[in-house]
This record gives structure tokens, sequence and C-alpha cells, in this order.
């Protein structure tokens, strides 16, 4: 078993012994009070065996819970999610139940439930009336037929989820699709899990949902208070809500009879968690699909090269796997036509005016004509960072190899990585003159533009700085969605999923941004947010602008085409020459220590390590490349070195890896 505190070994796992009298009660799942030193602890079972290696194992006290707080088939993934990323179980066990479930005192009564409600729980929570089914097009009926045909072939006790990808371009109607997988779950007498990458967009999903399943849906996210998410996750726990909407966690929903699991914008990164257990959602989808015979669903316009390519091979070998497409918008609509705006020798952008006067021109038309425009781009603040005009020297953090990012609204320098903030100094710390500049635009130097162009235009914006309240999102979105701005301005969250039927013009502000990462998947995400961004152009002919450097890289010239399939076959012929996923995985290790020559010294070891383990086991095809300074060098207060394990099956490494204070494992890593 586990207990619930941060300590032990790294498996966090402890033995006890069953008393007679709780021989009959205690299941795997359970939540019990065990004697832990001096002090009295809540743990959760995970294994129950007949004899123990230990000699005398400590007696379970009592039960703290019944039923049981995780179920058999959670159990099950909490042990493959440990094994799989190589996590301490112990942390596995915490991320799948939310702290207010965990921290309830034993013996205390269950909390009725949060004093003031969420906007999310309230619009979820009503139950004055469901909405009949719209009636779905052609295209639609059929991927919805081959769903429901999925789910009448799976499930206990045949324990064999179907995995279906639906391919769909923007506005071709994915949602209805899933309202029909879900009536036909409910009406089986199953409940299900629907994944959506953001919080942002819970507005628009919980109202589309609420509307059919009204009173039979909980939410989970972060923006809840704990006793709100305790109380949504105890309704599914008791089975008085069938359906669990949410980001990523979401997927630890629990839901006895689960029969069908949704993850819509199947593409997003942030369905990666950052932290330990650092799983991926939809892989984990995939195998809560396995243990409970559930249907995974994944929906995107752009979905992953990996994703796109797994149930594409896997049609016709794997029973209930295939894409479905949507190829056309919903009502025949057309997909809105993307001008590409080359920047090269264009003299009326630059850093201090980011939007060229072709957008510029684009932007007052469609608001002459009384639409509404979106102006994208994925950085905030208002400048990249601050520097000496003399000698040249950017302010930095100093916790973290960055720059620090000026946001005019706080009139402060700050880190996105630490949370490190500062007031923009009156000279510079490196030579001491007064001439201080601040570089470059984010999202509040692209508002403040528009204002400037466009003074009779009402400008809002959406980003991680104007949302940071729960209800924040309603407010932008109500009041965009309801007419009352004309420009909104905003990172990827405005680029996921808004249905906005009034949005005649989007303009990419830098179209370029991601190419330059070192990422192997910079292409796949240029093309992503372009087309997706693009896709939130509804009004009729409605049309995107793209400032771009790089007018002729196949994510953008493919992009403007709207043409996925066409990208797919050029992306997947680059990463099969150089061995990237989908034709090998990866892993990586960073190692950190606050001097940076302990961190190289500890990095080299592990290298060396790895290397000579690979050679004992005889495990071949498994390279280790590295060590090298990571992307960000210094983070938090700590130097790291990083490394990288690339192979067609990294099963034989997991035994190898290196463990202890410092040493971080990503399988999969993004």
């Amino acid at each position: 078993m586990v207990v619930d505190r941060r300590t032990g070994p790294a498996t966090g796992s402890f033995t006890y012994a069953v008393p007679t009298e709780l021989a009959d009660a205690v299941r795997e799942g359970a939540r019990v009070v065990v004697p832990f030193g001096k002090r009295t602890v809540t743990g959760f079972v995970l294994r129950l065996t007949p004899t123990s290696n230990h000699p005398s194992p400590r007696p379970i006290e009592s039960l703290a819970d019944e039923p049981s707080l995780l179920l058999e088939h959670q159990v099950e993934l909490a042990r493959w999610i440990s094994a799989y990323y190589a996590a301490p179980l112990a942390e596995t066990v915490r991320a799948m139940i939310p702290p207010g479930v965990r921290s309830l005192k034993v013996g205390s009564k269950r909390p009725r439930g949060p004093r003031v409600e969420s906007r999310d729980r309230t619009l979820a929570a009503d139950e004055s009336g469901a909405l009949p089914a719209a009636e779905l097009n052609p295209e639609q009926a059929e991927a919805a037929a081959v769903i429901r045909d999925a789910m009448s072939r799976t499930g206990p006790p045949r324990r064999a989820g179907g995995r279906l990808l639906l391919h769909g371009v923007t506005g071709s109607g994915k949602t209805e699709v899933y309202l029909d997988a879900l009536a036909a779950c409910l009406e089986s007498g199953r409940g299900a899990i629907v994944l959506v990458p953001e919080v942002s967009l819970t507005p628009q999903v919980t109202g589309r949902f609420a509307e059919r399943f009204a009173g039979r849906i909980a939410i989970l996210h972060s923006r809840l208070t704990p006793s709100e998410k305790a109380h949504e996750w105890r309704r599914l726990r008791s089975g008085e809500a069938l359906i669990a909407i949410g980001p990523r966690a979401a997927i630890f929903a629990p839901i006895p009879n689960l029969g069908l699991v949704i993850v819509d914008e199947e593409h997003s990164s942030t369905y990666k968690q950052l932290r330990v257990p650092r799983y991926h959602a939809v892989t984990v989808a995939h195998k809560l699909g396995d243990l409970t015979g559930a249907v995974v669903l994944l929906g995107s316009a752009t979905p992953t090269v990996v994703s796109y390519d797994a149930h594409g091979r896997a049609e016709g070998s794997f029973e209930g796997a295939r894409v479905l497409e949507l190829p056309q918008r919903f009502g025949g609509a057309p997909l809105p036509e993307i001008e590409i705006i080359d920047m090269r020798n264009d003299q009326s952008w630059s850093l201090t005016r980011p939007i060229g006067d072709r957008l510029a021109q684009a932007c007052r038309d469609q608001l002459d004509s009384g639409g509404q425009v979106i102006l994208y781009l994925n950085r905030r603040g208002l400048a990249w960072f601050a520097r000496c005009r003399k000698c040249g020297e950017a302010v930095g953090c100093p916790n973290c190899s960055v720059s620090l990012v000026y946001h005019g609204v706080t009139k402060s320098l700050a880190c996105h990585y630490c949370g490190h903030s500062q007031g923009l100094p009156a000279q510079c710390p490196k030579c001491g003159a007064r001439d201080m500049r601040t570089v470059g635009f984010g999202t509040e130097r692209i508002q403040a533009e528009a204002q400037r162009l466009f003074p009779d235009a009402r400008t809002i914006r959406l980003d991680r700085d104007t949302a940071r309240t729960r209800d924040s999102y309603y407010g932008i979105w109500e009041e965009f969605g309801g007419g009352r701005a004309d420009i909104l301005v905003g990172t990827s969250l405005v680029a996921k999923g808004w249905d906005l039927p009034n949005v005649g013009l989007v303009g990419v502000i830098d179209a370029d941004q991601a190419l330059s990462y070192p990422d192997f998947r910079a292409a796949e995400d240029t093309f992503a947010s372009l087309v997706q961004v693009a896709g939130r152009a509804r009004r009729s002919g409605a049309r995107a602008a793209v400032q771009t450097m790089n007018p002729h890289h196949y994510a953008i010239r493919l992009g403007v085409d709207h043409d996925y399939h066409g990208f797919f076959a050029e992306e997947l012929a680059v990463r099969e020459a150089l061995s990237f996923p989908p034709f090998s995985r990866l892993l990586e290790v960073t190692v950190s220590a606050a001097e940076d020559a302990a961190a190289k010294r500890l990095a080299e070891s592990c290298a060396e390590g790895l290397r000579n383990g690979l050679q004992r086991s005889g495990a071949g095809g498994v390279t280790v490349l590295g060590p090298s300074q990571a992307f960000i060098h210094r983070l938090r207060g700590e130097y790291r070195w990083s490394l990288t394990l690339k192979g067609a099956d990294l099963d034989p490494v997991l035994s190898l890896l290196p463990e202890g204070r410092g040493v971080m494992i990503d399988v999969d890593p993004l």
C-alpha cells in the first residue's frame, strides 16, 4: 500500500497486515487508517497478498471510507502509470484523487459542498431540461454509426476497447458526433469522460453538453476550489453524475462502469503533465480503454502525426481502430481563405509596430463591415525583455537562465518559469547606464497597438494574465461572443474550439514563432496553430491573414491550403529520415544541482551508467545522446543537464534508469 505522505522509498509502498475483523472489508483501492512511525495516517491499499516477506508487518487500524475510493481499474491504471512513466507509485495515486478528497480527516463528517459555486458547476448542474439531439449530416451520421458499433462490441467481460480517431476540419461538427456517442454510452448504462485541452473551453463545452445531458455532468478542473472539486468527484464516484468533463486530470474520474473516453483537440500539448507523474492523457486514455473495455475517441482538425499514423496503420489489424473523416464544414460552409503576408521586405512592420499595413487594412475592412477580429500571438506580456542600449545587456532572471518578460499592466519584469518579479530598473545592472529599453512584443503590445490603430473598436485580451480567476473565462467569452467587443487579442487559448459565428478575420501576428524552437515537433505545432486559429473565422466570407518570414516552409504552405494529409505525408517522411516518433520513442533524463559542475558530473555519470547497463544487458537499438546543457540551463536556482534515450523499444531501459535527488525522468517528453 502507499501512505498519503510525501515520504518513504522511491516506490512509496509499504506492507501492512489486514486484521481478521477487516478481512472482508478491505479491498484493493480502499483507503485505510494505519500507524506510520509515531503518527496515524491514511493510506491506499493497492495489492492484497496471502503472505508477506516482511517478518512482522504492523496491522491496519481501520477502514476510512466505504466504498473504496479507488476503483479496481484505477488501481491497475496507477500501477501501469508508475511503471510506464518511471514514477513513484505514491505520487501516481495522489494525482488520481483530488486534494479535497484526500485531505478529509478520518472520522470527520463529509462536507456538504462548497458555499459558493463556480459558473461551470452551476451550468453543469442545471436540470431545467435537456434539448433534443440535432440532426446529423450524412458524414456525421456515418462516423456516429461506426462509434456506436464499436461501443456495442466492447466492454466487460471482453475488456477490448476500440480506438477511433475523428479527423474533422474546423467547423465540421465534431461536437455533434461526440454528443451522439455520449447518448449511446448513457443508453447502454455506462459513463463517460470528456477531456478538453484548456479550462478556457469549459464555458462553451459545458454549455453544449449540459443542453443535452442536464444534471448528469460533473466538472473537474483546477479552477474549482478543493471543496467544489471534491463534491464533483463524489458525484461521479456515487453514480449521481455519469459524464466527467475537464482537462487532462479528468482522465482519473472515478466512473464505475466506463464506456467512452473522448479526447477533444487531441493534438494539444496541454495533455502532457509536466510534474510527477509526467503522464500524457492520450496515452493514459488508451490504457484506460484497454482496462475497462471503453471506446477511446480522439478528435482534432490537426491530429498529431503519431496519432494519425497509429490509427491509420491499425485499420484492418486491430479490431475497432480506425480513422473517421469529416472533410467538410457543417452546412457546406467553405473553410476560411488564408492569405500569406510576406514580412521579409515589409517596411511597415517592426518590433514596435507588430501589425503590418496589410493586416491592419484587413482588420479595418472587417470592422467596417460589422465583423469581429481575432489577433493571435502565442506570447504574453508587453515586451520580450528589457535591454541596455549602451552595452546590450538584457535583464535576466536571478534564478533561471532566461530574460525577464516586461508586463505593462503591472509595470514589472517577470519570469514565466519561476515566478520571480521585479520593477524595470532605472539603470543598467551591468554598466550603470540610464538607457534601458523594452524590446519585442507580446499580447499586451498587440492590444495596445490595436487600440492605437482602431480607436473606435472595443479591444479585449485573453491570456493567462487576464484569466486568473476561476470564472474570468466566462466574462471574456460572453463579452466577445455577445458582440460587446470587436477585437479579441489572445494566445493559444483562443485557437482551440471556440465557435464564434461573427468572426470574419483572424490575424496571425508571428506564424514562425514555433519554427525557431529546438523541437522535432516544431513544424507540427506551427501547422496546427495556423489551421486551428484560422478555423475560428466562421462568418460568411471569413478569412485569415498570416504574417510570416518563412512563407515557403511546408508547414505554412500546406497550412494555407488546410491540407492536413499533405502535411502528414511530408512530415512523416522527415520523421522517418531522422528516426523520430512514430519511428522511435524518446526518454529524457534531466539532472540538476546547485553548482553547474556538479550537475554536469552527475549527468556524465548517468550517461556512462546507462551505456554500460545497455551493453551488459544486450539491449540493442537504444541510443544514449548527450549529456548536454538543458534548453533552460538554470531553472529555479538549479543548473540542469540532460541526456536523451532514443529507440523503438525503451522497456529494457526502465530498470537501468538512475534514481535519487536531482534526477528527473520524462518518458515521451514534449
